[in-house]
């Protein structure tokens, strides 16, 4: 009979398993043995078990001094904490749990994006770095000079760079831009010979480059996408959605996001009722109008229908809309069923963060802080 037990199983069932366990486990099976680390190391590994986390929703919230959630109709009295946490997006509304990701001191750190499971924070003295929650790591990113007190650090784009598989951040201060690779070995910050009128927001990831709606000022009509090419380093202008002008149908609140690895658009309109197109044709820049949903006309203490946007698409041609701490769920095939996630009954409300999350075992060299 043979010996040995589970140190002994074939490295394809071994792997199977490991890919079902918890972050944490996955963690101390890696010093178990050599092969053990070996398997639960490898790129294609790490790779595989993130497709496999359950998509969540980030959430922002406030805890008292005594680390209690602060509901909707709390003002809070001297010092507080802010709180990032995390929503199984696939459990049904009465089984919502929100899972604490971290927390710190009210007015100390900002969440301005996450990829691939890691999550890029700023300072209040406008150092960047990156959290990765299952690991617990940290990894500052290089400083920015900055002769200006009034000036800022604006991070714009957060990327996995496919050449080199660094995680790279675009931003801009003082209307200079620049590209800040993580890790031990990567550098000083790069400056951009570019230099134009930016958007304050994260970029949508897609084809190699990142992503911008940029409006028309004063008004909420798309005037063209801003893009920029994390190979070539370069920026250029796309055409945008053919989105019907204010005066005939008001839109509101237009928004890229990626549907089935096309570049996507939605935008409210006032009924109100969103509308979505898609890039058909990325290389022709081709765009066509997809479909359109109704809202719920429900308004929170965090915002109104018209300011819901599209947060992406998961399994199932489900499209995810959120505002005001509500996650609705539409089957875009089908019956087309109309599904509406309070986020907020996670012990208070909480404001949610643009995008679908899901937990990364990524490793990143360390750099110093």
């Amino acid at each position: 009979m043979a010996t040995g037990g589970i140190t002994q199983l074939d490295e394809d069932v071994l792997t199977e398993i490991l890919l079902r366990l918890p972050s944490k486990s996955v963690l101390r099976a890696r010093a178990v043995s050599k092969q053990w680390r070996h398997i639960a190391t490898r790129p294609c590994f790490v790779a595989a078990y993130s497709v496999r986390r359950p998509p969540e929703i980030i959430v922002f919230y406030e805890l008292d001094q005594d680390g209690n959630p602060v509901p909707d109709n709390k003002t809070i009295d001297g010092k507080y904490r802010q709180a990032v946490g995390a929503i199984n997006f696939a459990a049904q509304e009465e089984d919502l749990v929100r899972r604490p990701i971290v927390h710190y001191p009210g007015g100390t750190l900002h969440l301005h994006a996450f990829c691939d499971g890691l999550l890029l924070f700023c300072r209040g003295d406008e150092r960047l770095f990156i959290f990765i929650p299952a690991t617990r790591q940290v990894t500052f990113l290089p400083s920015l000079p900055i002769t200006s007190p009034r000036a800022s650090v604006q991070p714009v784009g957060f990327y996995r760079h496919r050449a080199s598989g660094e995680y790279r951040v675009l931003c801009h201060v003082e209307q200079i831009h620049y590209i800040l690779s993580a890790g031990a070995g990567a550098g000083e910050p790069r400056r951009l010979a570019d230099s134009i009128a930016f958007p304050t927001f994260p970029g949508v990831a897609l084809h190699g480059s990142l992503h911008w709606l940029i409006c028309a000022e004063k008004s909420s009509d798309p005037d063209m996408i801003l893009a920029f090419d994390t190979v070539l380093d370069k920026f250029r202008r796309m055409a945008p959605p053919l989105v019907p002008a204010a005066g005939s149908s008001c839109y509101r609140a237009p928004h890229l996001f990626e549907m089935h690895g096309m570049l996507a658009a939605s935008a409210v309109r006032d009924v109100p009722h969103m509308d979505v197109w898609v890039l058909q044709d990325y290389n022709r820049e081709s765009w066509a109008w997809h479909l359109r949903i109704t809202i719920p006309q429900v308004r929170t203490m965090f915002g109104s229908p018209f300011k819901a946007t599209a947060l992406g698409v998961l399994e199932g041609n489900v499209l995810v809309v959120q505002y005001g701490g509500l996650v609705i769920s539409y089957h875009m095939d089908g019956e087309r069923k109309l599904h509406v996630l309070d986020t907020r009954t996670a012990d208070s409300s909480a404001l949610c963060h643009q995008g679908i999350y899901r937990e990364s075992l990524v490793s990143l060299t360390l750099a110093p802080p």
